[in-house]
C-alpha cells in the first residue's frame, strides 16, 4: 500500500468513524467485580442475587490484569459437563446481557477472530487485549443447545449465525441447526454456504432432508 492510498482510507475511516461513531465498552465497578468472582467461581445462587440487584453483565472490569467483562467469562467457561454454568449464562441473558456482543480479553488461546480493521492495520504480531466478539461465536466453542436456544430467546441477530449454523451441521448436532435455522439463519449466506455439502458428505441424509426443505442449495 502507498502512502498517498493509506492516507486516503485514513481519511475515510476518519469520516466514517466521525459519523458513526467508536463503540467502546463500559467499564464497570465493585458489583461486576464481585459479578466476575462469582461468576469464575460458578456460583449460580451469589451471580443470582448479584444479578437481581441490579449488577450489570455487559460491563467490562479487571480480572487477573485482563479487561473482561462478566458476560464474557460466562460464555467463556460454559461446557456441555458442567450445568452450572449454563444456568449462569442463561441467568445473565435474563437480567440484560447482550445476546449480540460481548467484551472481552482476547489474549490467550481462546481469543476471539480478530475483526478486518485489526488485521488491516496491525503490522506486528497480535497482543493481547480486549474487544467486543459475538456471543454465538464463543458458544459455539463448546456448544449446548440449551445455550443456543437461551441466545435465540434473548434477541439474537439471525444475521451473525451463519458460520455457527455451519459448524452445527458439520458437528451433526441437528437441535442446533433446526435452533438457528428456524431463528432466521440464512442457510445460503457466504458463511453457511457449504452446510449441504456438509450434510450429504456427513451422510446425514435428515440434514440433508432439513436444509433442503428450508432453501439450501449446493453452490456451483
Amino acid at each position: 500500500m502507498t502512502a498517498g492510498t493509506k492516507l486516503t482510507c485514513i481519511a475515510a475511516c476518519v469520516i466514517t468513524l466521525s459519523t458513526c461513531g467508536v463503540r467502546k465498552a463500559e467499564n464497570g465497578g465493585e458489583p461486576e467485580q464481585q459479578l466476575a468472582a462469582a461468576t469464575m467461581a460458578a456460583d449460580v445462587a451469589k451471580v443470582s442475587q448479584l444479578l437481581t440487584s441490579g449488577v450489570n453483565p455487559n460491563k467490562v472490569v479487571t480480572v487477573k490484569g485482563d479487561s473482561q467483562s462478566p458476560w464474557y467469562l460466562a460464555l467463556n467457561q460454559v461446557r456441555p459437563q458442567r450445568p452450572e454454568t449454563v444456568d449462569i449464562v442463561k441467568l445473565m441473558l435474563k437480567a440484560g446481557a447482550n445476546p449480540n456482543e460481548v467484551w472481552g480479553s482476547y489474549g490467550g488461546s481462546s481469543r476471539p477472530k480478530e475483526s478486518a480493521w485489526h488485521r488491516f492495520w496491525r503490522t506486528g504480531a497480535r497482543q493481547a487485549g480486549y474487544s467486543d466478539d459475538q456471543p454465538m461465536h464463543m458458544a459455539m466453542m463448546y456448544p449446548v443447545p440449551e445455550v443456543i436456544q437461551a441466545l435465540v430467546a434473548a434477541g439474537f441477530n439471525p444475521r451473525y449465525g451463519g458460520a455457527a449454523l455451519e459448524q452445527a451441521v458439520e458437528s451433526q448436532n441437528s437441535t442446533i441447526v433446526h435452533t438457528l435455522v428456524e431463528a432466521g439463519v440464512d442457510v445460503n449466506t457466504q458463511a453457511a454456504a457449504i452446510t449441504l455439502v456438509a450434510a450429504i458428505e456427513a451422510r446425514n441424509v435428515a440434514l440433508m432432508t432439513y436444509l433442503e426443505n428450508h432453501g439450501a442449495r449446493e453452490k456451483p
